[in-house]
């Protein structure tokens, strides 16, 4: 591989499409809103936990679909934008930490902070990325989240995934939006 500056490989970072992720979270927490109506509590606490785990596998199968190949690369080959975005899934994942001892507290707490915590990746990708809807999907996903569950708890296993999915529901089409400008000006250029 020949080495490119941080420059180029940000450039190259800003034009990826970037979907697999958030297509992927959309599906995960929709079929969790869905199945919140269907399974109890004990089992929707499993279900919670295996499908957000499952969120960045998921981004792989999808992104095979989106022509992104996310997370296929070597290391070596992968840009050093995409390892640090790596690296902000990473910290999601370990903010299970967190989340865990919360739950085992109060079992309703789970959707919340996990909600939370796989939404904090936005706020990096869209730094990186420059692309601000990724930073108001991770801010308005976050106060929703805590005012939802301050006044609604018990309705916590429907009303959190529903709010994921609808900040993905205003992000994603922006996202996309953003990229075809991008690849409209490359083929100008």
């Amino acid at each position: 591989m020949q080495h490119k500056s941080l420059d180029q490989q940000l450039i190259e970072y800003r034009q990826q499409r970037a979907l697999a992720m958030p297509l992927s979270g959309m599906i995960v927490w929709s079929i969790l809103f869905a199945l919140s109506f269907i399974l109890p509590a004990s089992q929707m606490v499993m279900a919670i936990f295996i499908g957000t785990g499952s969120i960045v596998y998921l981004a792989m199968g999808v992104s095979k679909l989106t022509g992104e190949g996310f997370g296929f690369k070597k290391a070596a080959n992968r840009n050093w934008f995409e390892n640090v975005f790596l690296a902000a899934v990473g910290m999601c994942f370990l903010t299970f930490g967190i989340s865990i001892p919360f739950f085992m507290e109060n079992y309703l707490a789970l959707p919340f902070v996990l909600a939370i915590q796989m939404g904090l990746m936005w706020l990096v990708h869209g730094v990186i990325a420059a692309q601000k809807v990724a930073i108001v999907h991770a801010i308005v996903r976050t106060i929703a989240c805590v005012v939802a569950f301050q006044l609604w708890p018990e309705l916590s296993f429907q009303i959190q995934p529903l709010i994921v999915v609808l900040c993905y529901g205003f992000s994603i089409p922006v996202m996309q939006f953003h990229w075809r400008q991008q690849q409209k000006l490359t083929v100008s250029v």
